[in-house]
């Protein structure tokens, strides 16, 4: 019977570590089809070649920018050696690694921070690959998805929904575990 009693605490926390990757995977997923489902978006750079080693630089004003931006960045040929750097106008820099020739960034607009948000892509592999750099406002954050994209809409409410669930769970099995491993150590005794 004590045996039934720690596994029920490790059962709940692995259905919380399982709803924890798996929300974390939809959120991180859901922004590649990001950009088929933007209403406002302009291309900041096309199919600029990066030779290896060498990097792009850009600016985007402050102007630019929506309330919730996402800045979309994709490699040709695919390539997980490339990164993008992005740096506020308050000195913060924010570094990403493409996955499959793919990765974004979001930018919150602040008053506060007035001017220009500098980026760099570097292509850190050994090919040259060609970049296509796209800016636009954030469907799923700005709240602007159509509903008519279906699930779409719902990925990110559900990925958040989903790792908060997960968090919760681990913190509970965690706790059922080591509350149940303390009433074996006093019946043990």
């Amino acid at each position: 019977m004590a045996k039934l009693y720690i596994l029920r605490g490790l059962i709940v926390v692995s259905v919380g570590a399982i709803l924890l990757v798996v929300g974390s995977n939809i959120f991180d997923g859901s922004y590649d089809t990001a950009e088929s489902i933007m209403k406002t978006k302009h291309e900041l750079i096309e199919n600029k070649e990066i030779l290896q080693g060498n990097l792009v630089n850009s600016t985007i004003a402050w102007a630019d920018l929506s309330e919730h931006t996402i800045l979309l960045v994709h490699t040709i040929p695919p390539s997980d050696f490339v990164k993008l750097q992005v740096t506020e106008p308050n000195g913060d820099t924010f570094e990403k690694e493409s996955k499959n020739g793919f990765l974004y960034h979001i930018i919150e607009k602040r008053p506060q921070e007035q001017g220009n948000y500098n980026f760099s892509i570097s292509n850190l592999g050994n090919e040259p690959v060609s970049v296509s750099v796209t800016l636009g406002e954030d469907p799923y954050l700005s709240g602007t998805c159509d509903l008519s994209n279906g699930m779409n809409c719902y990925a990110i409410p559900v990925a958040i929904g989903m790792v908060i669930v997960g968090i919760i769970a681990l913190t509970v099995g965690s706790l059922i575990t080591i509350n149940d491993l303390n009433k074996k150590r006093r019946q043990s005794k």
